[in-house]
């Protein structure tokens, strides 16, 4: 079962996206290890490979709440 697209779908995923940024801010240890980010400060010294690394789980974790919140019936 999927769900089409809609605004609180989109918020969904950011906010999963921000928490997973926030978690791996505050988790990962060596931070700055490979390329380094434009903005970095902005990301809390995070490099590259961690901005990649956070998102990825923020898709992740965005992916499995809509389709649990779908499949609960709140989208």
């Amino acid at each position: 079962m999927s769900t089409e697209w809609s605004l609180s779908v989109g918020l969904t995923m950011i906010i999963c996206n921000i928490v997973a940024i926030a978690l791996g801010k505050f988790f990962i240890q060596q931070k700055g290890a490979g390329p380094a980010l434009p903005g970095g400060p902005f990301f809390g010294g995070m490099g590259l490979p961690e901005l990649l690394a956070t998102t990825s789980l923020g898709h992740i974790l965005g992916a499995g709440t809509i389709l649990g919140l779908s499949s609960a019936g709140m989208f």
